[in-house]
């Protein structure tokens, strides 16, 4: 038994060594039901191969996806149809006779926002790497026209965001041993599935911030109001704790 155990062991063993691993990385460490998440993983082993397969007159560039393949990585977007805990890969597979596997990650997803005005901002977590997540929902207005020659009229599905309302935006220097590192936003519009033509919708925005810590940070940071910018009156927050 303890040889069948030991050959098992080696075998195992030998199998690892002869792969070479790949990193999962997504851009979304908390989404929610619905978001579109990228998922990618790094292909540059892709690269090396077809380098020399494309000749000196070719140039390999990354500026360009076909089909999810990049110079440099692999490519999708996911989304989560259930909020839970969901387990993503690992992934194996052979190229050129060469074997490689990508690591696994949990992904935390999170229910629908509901439709109302409101902000949310949350402390996640994901590879070691801290993250800061702020979404907001305002209600839009009506932009609807008639045309000047009485022949019908103009208007945007779901409406518009008021002139002069801004998304909220958080901090990036909080002190000088602490700073967040705005790495992705985008804003659309929203609107139930049941409205009406005419129904007026929500502008949604969602910012996502590195966390990062001086080498000689100590003790610990709260974030509160004093540091969202455009935050709309009357605004709860709850106060997040930020410490190594």
């Amino acid at each position: 038994m303890k040889r069948i155990t030991l050959l098992l062991f080696t075998i195992c063993s030998l199998n690892a060594i002869g792969q070479e691993k790949l990193k999962i990385e997504i851009d979304n460490p908390e989404p929610r039901v619905g978001q579109k998440v990228i998922f990618s993983f790094n292909l540059d082993f892709f690269t090396k191969y077809l380098k020399p397969e494309l000749g000196t007159s070719i140039e390999l560039t990354n500026s360009t996806s076909i089909n999810g393949i990049k110079s440099k990585g692999f490519e999708r977007i996911i989304i989560f149809r259930e909020a839970k805990k969901h387990k993503v890969g690992p992934f194996e597979f052979e190229f050129n006779g060469k074997n490689y596997i990508t690591n696994s990650i949990e992904i935390n997803v999170l229910p629908k926002l509901p439709f109302e005005s409101g902000l949310w901002i949350r402390l996640t977590e994901s590879n070691g790497q801290k993250y800061l997540i702020l979404e907001q929902l305002i209600s839009n207005v009506s932009n609807k026209k008639d045309n000047k020659n009485g022949t019908g009229y103009s208007h945007t599905i779901g409406g518009v965001k008021a002139k002069g309302v801004e998304f909220a935006k958080l901090k990036e220097n909080l002190t000088n041993k602490l700073d967040l590192s705005n790495y992705s936003s985008s804003s659309y519009g929203l609107r139930p599935e049941d409205a009406e033509l005419f129904d007026v919708g929500f502008s949604y925005s969602i910012k996502k911030y590195k966390v990062k810590f001086n080498n000689n940070f100590k003790n610990k940071y709260i974030l509160t109001k004093k540091d969202i910018i455009n935050l709309p009156k009357n605004q709860k927050v709850e106060k997040i704790t930020l410490k190594k």
